[in-house]
């Protein structure tokens, strides 16, 4: 078998995280890991290459594309699914990904072949076997128009291979996540052990929690070549006897990288001891989702932290040095005062890098919005990034809310103490930070202008 396994390019609607972070494709280089020694397997990153998705149909004749993405990419995975068959009707076409896992009626197109919607992992190289009319289609794997039924999908199947990461090596001097250069992505656990009303991380593991064994993630780590390592569990920082055996098995190992990581505050604020051990370890930076400082907003967002642990554990970070790459909720129902509220925050805490996302009602998530609440049609797959406005403001006009987006945005990011800070930086990062900015900006400017004109 031929299989080419293709990243979809970003739609220009989506505004564009790529411009300030963006990764490796390590879903498909995990695929890529399930396939035989017979089959030949080529990764695309769209994002990155300047030829149509055509030219490489036509350069590698594969048998089967393979297409990944997140609920921005819907359209672009269906189209891409379409070009293929009107380039060879005989490809055969398969998707997944997070929201077909959780959303696959979105992908149920003609053209596509194959949602693959359960293990992928397990499925894929089965769904493979079943093309050579070796075996049944595998259970989790659906084709077009037939129902999902998820009460009846199998069991979760956590087998995980090393990814193939020389499948990607022609881009990856390219990766990296705002000052983090030439990233490489590790995992060490699926899912997610907490509740917020706001993801979907839970939905994809059936709100199950699994490590990977640790003996496992220091054999992917070791393999590794860059530095900059990207751990992107959803929550890293879960439980203080997992990460004391992991700092046991870096020192053991003679693992010398740095590391970013998604962590809660809760945990951050509890154990500053243990931080301290990480940041020696190489520890550079955690994604913390704050999402509120206000100790009502937090209750309606089953976080279980009030907005005291949101301040002891930034106050804990700015001790150790460690960035934080900080993550604000904004709701439909601010207002100036909250706007002006959250600006004066940031400043006292000291955060330096932070992500504002208006609250949106992902499908999965249980969050209930009226279609007529709603900005944004829930078709409009690829305005549903985390930065569009989705839900009606009810105390301003959008155009104003954008308004406000950029101000906080401006605030925070362009205060004299983070100028100062971001000269640290190697100046290839700052460059290209400031490019990756101004290029999000035009597109928020963009967006106030559509929504003043409507």
């Amino acid at each position: 078998m031929r299989v080419l396994l293709v990243r979809p390019r970003p739609d220009p609607e989506t505004i564009g995280l790529q411009h300030v972070m963006l990764v490796e494709p390590m879903e498909l280089e995990v695929l890529a890991a399930t396939l035989g020694p017979d089959d030949a397997v080529e990764i695309r990153d769209m994002v990155l290459e300047r030829e149509r998705l055509e030219h490489f149909l036509a350069r590698f004749e594969p048998d089967v594309l393979g297409v990944t993405g997140y609920i921005t990419n819907v359209p672009a995975m269906i189209d891409y699914c379409r070009r293929a068959k009107a380039w060879n009707p005989s490809v055969a076409t398969a998707v997944g990904g997070v929201h077909c896992e959780v959303c696959p009626h979105d992908l149920d197109d003609p053209a596509v072949d194959y949602r693959v919607v359960r293990n992928p992992v397990a499925a894929f190289p089965a769904l493979l076997r079943h093309l050579t009319g070796d075996g049944e289609r595998p259970d989790g794997v659906f084709g077009p128009g037939e129902a999902v039924d998820r009460d009846a999908l199998p069991a979760f199947d956590w087998t995980y291979p090393l990814p193939r990461r020389e499948l990607s090596r022609r881009y990856r001097h390219r990766y990296f996540y705002i000052f983090h250069d030439k990233v490489a992505l590790l995992k060490t656990a699926f899912g997610c052990p907490y509740t917020c009303t706001f993801c979907f991380c839970r939905e994809i593991t059936g709100h199950a929690y699994q490590r990977r064994p640790l003996t496992e993630v220091m054999r992917d780590l070791t393999r590794i070549d860059e530095r900059e390592i990207y751990i992107v569990d959803d929550d890293f920082l879960v439980n203080r006897h997992q990460v004391e055996e992991f700092l046991d098995a870096l020192r053991s190992h003679g693992v010398d990288k740095h590391f970013l990581v998604y962590g809660r505050a809760d945990f951050i604020a509890r154990n500053p001891d243990l931080m301290q051990r990480l940041r020696k370890a190489g520890l550079r930076t955690v994604i913390v989702g704050f999402e509120s400082f206000d100790d009502e907003e937090l209750a309606g967002f089953d976080k279980g932290i009030d907005a005291a642990t949101n301040r002891e554990a930034m106050a804990v970070l700015n001790r150790l040095k460690i960035d934080c790459y900080a993550t604000v909720i904004l709701s439909p129902d601010w207002g100036d005062r909250e706007f002006k509220a959250l600006d004066r925050t940031v400043k006292k805490l000291g955060i330096r890098f932070v992500n504002l996302q208006p609250l949106t009602p992902l499908p999965g998530t249980g969050m209930e919005v009226p279609d007529d609440q709603l900005v944004i049609p829930r078709d409009d797959f690829a305005r549903w990034d985390l930065a569009h406005v989705t839900i009606r403001p009810t105390r301003m006009s959008v155009e104003a809310y954008y308004g406000k987006i950029i101000e906080s945005y401006t605030r925070a990011l362009y205060r004299p103490g983070p100028l100062l800070g971001y000269l640290r930086y190697p100046p290839h990062m700052l460059r290209k930070m400031i490019s990756g900015n101004a290029k999000v900006y035009r597109q928020y400017q963009r967006k106030k202008r559509e929504a003043g004109s409507n």
